[in-house]
């Protein structure tokens, strides 16, 4: 058991170390009071407004490539309906492609443009 002596010296460790953590809130709070209020408002309000411009650039953004999806599957669908052999050179461009060939290879082999692959090959990529 504790003796009497015993517990008023850990009473008076547990006093100090209570006074010393309220003088250093004391102190904290006292160098908030020193920070300019009024320029940190400023500054979130500014940052709320960045925030708010950079939403709206990203739901331009989003828009903007949703359009561009649209109209590359447009093409595809397109291009696949003005070629007789679209679906064969189709099934040709991803099995080249599915064995490691380059857009530019396999552009020499079906005898299409580069871009032409691309967009077979974005195509069969988005619908997967």
């Amino acid at each position: 058991m504790w003796d009497v002596s015993t517990f008023l010296l850990v009473q008076a460790i547990f006093d100090l170390l209570l006074f010393l953590m309220v003088f250093v809130l004391f102190w904290q709070v006292r160098r908030l009071k020193n920070l300019p209020l009024d320029e940190i408002i400023k500054r979130l309000e500014e940052a709320n407004k960045l925030c708010e411009r950079l939403s709206q650039n990203l739901s331009e953004k989003k828009e903007l490539s949703e359009r561009i999806i649209s109209a590359l599957q447009t093409g595809a669908l397109a291009w696949e309906s003005s070629r007789k052999d679209a679906t064969s050179l189709r099934a040709k461009v991803l099995s080249l492609a599915e064995k490691g060939f380059s857009t530019a290879e396999i552009a020499k082999k079906t005898g299409l443009q580069e871009g032409e692959v691309v967009l077979i090959l974005s195509v069969a990529k988005k619908k997967i």
